[in-house]
């Protein structure tokens, strides 16, 4: 692995420390100085649009993901966060347009995108098409993480559409 490389994930690593830590404006300065020290990785971008999400910044966390997906539009990881913010804001139909165009990408988690497709689609009432996608997310689902979450959405939406079955 590239030494630079190397030392950028190290870097980001100890960032997620500061914010477990909730050293805020610690972790704040290292994504900028690592946007400064690698304006050509989507990483640092990333980095910035997770930490704005999380502090109710959604217009600098979409800049961000924005940024990360024109430097690199083959990092995977800011589809799922970017369509989460999405979901977060009500804008479905984009959520829905920014993970789909993950499942052309190289390195891609199908479980991933099937389970934010599945949310979207939960949030616009799509009873029937969340269900789908969140099976499809069970079908390629590699963790216990990714299953436990696809099946819990998985049960409320087929509560849901029972429930609505009987209104």
């Amino acid at each position: 692995m590239d030494p630079r490389i190397a030392r950028l994930k190290e870097e980001i690593y100890l960032v997620s420390l500061d914010v477990k830590d909730r050293y805020y404006q610690k972790a704040l300065n290292k994504i900028q100085d690592l946007m400064a020290a690698y304006p050509d990785r989507a990483e640092p971008y990333y980095e910035m649009g997770r930490f704005c999400y999380d502090n109710w910044a959604n217009v600098e966390a979409e800049e961000n993901y924005k940024k990360a997906i024109q430097i690199d539009p083959n990092y995977f990881p800011v589809y799922r966060e970017y369509c989460f913010l999405l979901i977060k804001i009500g804008r479905y139909d984009d959520a829905i347009g920014i993970i789909e165009r993950a499942f052309d990408l190289p390195n891609k988690e199908m479980s991933d995108i099937y389970f934010y497709l599945g949310l979207a689609h939960q949030h616009k009432d799509n009873i029937d098409e969340a269900i789908s996608n969140f099976k499809q997310a069970l079908r390629y689902s590699g963790n216990e993480n990714q299953i436990n979450s696809a099946t819990n959405f998985l049960e409320m939406c087929l509560s849901l559409k029972e429930k609505y079955m009987y209104l």
